[in-house]
């Protein structure tokens, strides 16, 4: 590839990587603003993420002209699958120790805004699988499918690839204006990236990803249920 046609490339990577980042932020802002959250809103929201992922689909093939997961699936036998998802969910509960650190400084976060939104998510358990296989489905085929990959071309390094994404995975969480959630957020985005990176299998992050959700979900309704928080 000459200079020019890897320059081109590298243009057009940027932009679907910006297009990957900026949908939701500043087109999901505008199209959802001061409409707050209602199971209406939640469920057009959610349907707005998927959209996103056709859109970045129809830009691989006919912008990049390319395939949308740039690395190859890589095969494992069973054991792959629970051990993974084990490891995953013990590692995402170090990150939600180290995102509570903020908490021993004296900051405590507003958390109405977001117990609004899953007390919503789990007005029904129908609504709950929705959300969290959305959740699983979308935001690890954008973030570690499509961003990652290309990202680490940009760069042309490793390190930083998941730093980069796992920041813009952590920023795309500041709508719940939650310092606690953002860090929580760049956490898994770190640990999913790493994952990604070494076994290039995003069946298993979809799936930890939609667990991880669904038992949060299901913790908050316990919790709300026995009027453990108020």
């Amino acid at each position: 590839m000459d200079t020019l046609t890897d320059n081109r490339y590298k243009i057009i990577l940027t932009v679907g990587i910006l297009l990957a980042f900026f949908y939701y932020p500043i087109i999901g802002h505008f199209v959802f603003l001061g409409r707050g959250y209602t199971v209406g809103t939640l469920l057009y929201s959610r349907l707005f993420i998927w959209f996103e992922v056709v859109v970045l689909f129809v830009y691989a093939k006919w912008v990049e002209k390319g395939r949308y997961l740039l690395w190859a699936e890589k095969p494992y036998g069973f054991w792959f699958y629970p051990a993974s998802l084990v490891a995953l969910y013990l590692l995402t509960i170090g990150a939600g120790i180290v995102s509570n650190i903020p908490k021993l400084f004296g900051l405590h976060d507003n958390q109405a805004l977001m117990r609004q939104m899953i007390g919503i998510v789990n007005s029904s358990t129908a609504m709950m699988v929705f959300a969290a296989i959305t959740a699983g489905f979308t935001e690890e085929f954008i973030f570690r499918g499509y961003l990652l990959p290309r990202l680490e071309l940009i760069f042309k390094n490793k390190t930083a690839a998941v730093i980069v994404s796992a920041a813009m995975f952590a920023v795309i969480h500041y709508r719940y204006f939650n310092i606690t959630e953002i860090i929580f957020a760049f956490c898994i985005g770190v640990i999913f990236a790493i994952h990604y990176q070494w076994y290039r299998n995003i069946k298993i992050l979809i799936v930890t990803h939609a667990f991880i959700d669904f038992v949060s979900f299901l913790v908050h309704r316990i919790a709300a249920h026995y009027h453990i928080y108020r």
